[in-house]
């Protein structure tokens, strides 16, 4: 009887931290503006991308520090990849800004010796910080691997529509 009411008390209390913690993330939305930005030309066509502009609580040294562990690289870039790809599962969003991508670009610099996968990181990077977004599927799945990913492999990329509808969902859009 005992081991019944133990059962059912640390089950309400993670239901009701899970509760509080997903009304929680709801409420604390990043505030952020987006605004279209031409992309790189294909063929002759400029596609235009979405870039965000992010109301920051914390500076991005502090969010992204010199000291970082690689994992670390490879959660932030996987989380901004979010916002340009598709998938069947995403666990894990933060907005694909341009001075995180510096940040992190810094980061990896710093790190070149350290990080056993420097040169992927790098290659993805430097190709967002120049708004080329037309690899950003693989640039996730190259990440997902690295992380051993095995539900979640991008598909390919999302419209600007979609992305448009993604940010709506996972950020709070205070203009357009």
């Amino acid at each position: 009887m005992k081991f019944k009411k133990t059962i059912l008390i640390t089950t309400g209390i993670v239901a009701l931290g899970l509760s509080a913690y997903l009304v929680f993330n709801q409420w604390n939305k990043g505030s952020v503006t987006i605004e279209e930005k031409p992309g790189v030309p294909k063929a002759g066509v400029v596609i235009p991308v979405i870039e965000i502009d992010e109301k920051r609580t914390i500076p991005v040294e502090e969010e992204f520090l010199l000291s970082m562990e690689e994992y670390g690289v490879q959660d932030a870039i996987h989380g901004m990849s979010h916002q340009k790809v598709r998938a069947d599962d995403k666990w894990g969003f933060i907005p694909l800004t341009q001075d995180r991508v510096q940040r992190l670009i810094e980061v990896v610099e710093a790190n070149d010796n350290n990080y056993i996968s420097a040169p992927v990181y790098l290659d993805i990077l430097n190709r967002w910080a120049n708004n080329d977004f037309s690899r950003a599927d693989k640039d996730h799945n190259a990440i997902w691997d690295l992380q051993e990913g095995n539900v979640g492999k991008a598909s390919g990329l999302l419209s600007i529509e979609e992305e448009r509808t993604f940010i709506k969902k996972h950020f709070k859009i205070e203009y357009e």
